[in-house]
């Protein structure tokens, strides 16, 4: 099961706590957090639990088992292959993709040099965020808006509400169809690990991972002519000026982008800063389409 793969890395009490988590449990939880010298944690479905020597979980965190300095310790250096030196990128970063395309996170004291953090010591808390494939979830969406061939779309919605869960899976259809290049910046999109997917993204997509948007934008156009190219949580003026000099190469785009209405997304973008985009398609839940708007009118329209 791809979701026990992840317990490999724990340590200690709280390794020996959460190697007894049922499968219908890790069904349901959504990240566990470790802080030093406090109660460990899991986050599903919006409620916070805490985990039992015996691996049950309880609202009482009293009840809980403490997270040990040592025990953080150890479980840091195996997410990082026991090589921390050669993690040093990813660190400075702030998380690491592990096998099965879960992400971890972590925090502590920054190490800023010339106002850029080069590393992060004395870590004092760690998120992992157990990675989920939701196949089949974007299919109403591709329906919705590629029937008619290949267009630009901008998923929108508010935080957490499936964009990146809906564009990976939408990255898997045209994947399947299409020359794609994915620019997975923060590893959500393919979670590659040691050069490999975790997840399923189409047998035709590129993988252009840990690249700035704009730059990998840029890259992809230059070396794997694709047809589309997919990027999560657009928000720079770079990002959209990338976008529309592939679009003056043919090359279409799907991207992500925090936005609950058409007001809230012009709040942040002009509507000629959205012109590389046929659609914009504002999602309620995972998969869910509340409406999609045509970009290429007078005024932006409901279809």
């Amino acid at each position: 099961m791809k979701n026990r793969e992840l317990l490999c890395y724990f340590a200690g009490k709280t390794g020996s706590a959460v190697g007894k988590f049922s499968n219908a449990q890790l069904d349901d939880i959504q990240e566990i957090r470790l802080r030093i010298n406090r109660p460990a944690a899991v986050c599903t479905e919006g409620k916070i639990l805490y985990i039992t020597e015996n691996g049950q979980l309880t609202y009482n965190s009293k009840s809980a088992i403490i997270v040990c300095e040592q025990d953080l310790r150890r479980t840091f250096e195996a997410v990082c292959q026991y090589s921390v030196h050669s993690f040093q990128k990813e660190i400075s970063q702030g998380f690491i993709t592990v096998k099965g395309g879960h992400r971890v996170g972590f925090c502590g004291t920054a190490v800023v040099r010339n106002g850029t953090v080069e590393n992060v010591k004395n870590i004092n808390s760690m998120n992992f965020r157990i990675a989920r494939e939701v196949i089949g979830c974007s299919e109403k969406l591709f329906e919705s808006c590629f029937s008619g061939g290949l267009c630009s779309i901008l998923i929108a919605g508010i935080p957490s509400s499936g964009k990146t869960t809906v564009l990976r899976d939408l990255t898997r259809i045209l994947g399947e169809r299409f020359k794609v290049s994915a620019i997975d910046e923060r590893g959500e999109i393919a979670a590659l690990w040691n050069g490999i997917p975790q997840n399923d993204i189409g047998i035709n997509t590129d993988v252009f991972d840990g690249y700035g948007k704009a730059d990998g934008i840029s890259a992809a156009v230059r070396v794997m002519s694709p047809q589309v190219i997919v990027c999560d949580e657009i928000g720079l003026a770079a990002d959209l000026s990338a976008l529309r000099e592939a679009a003056s190469c043919g090359v279409y785009a799907a991207a992500t982008v925090h936005a609950a209405d058409i007001s809230d997304l012009l709040r942040r973008f002009t509507k000629d800063g959205l012109d590389c985009f046929d659609k914009i398609a504002f999602l309620s839940g995972m998969g869910k389409i509340s409406s999609i708007v045509k970009t290429r009118s007078e005024r932006f329209e409901k279809e």
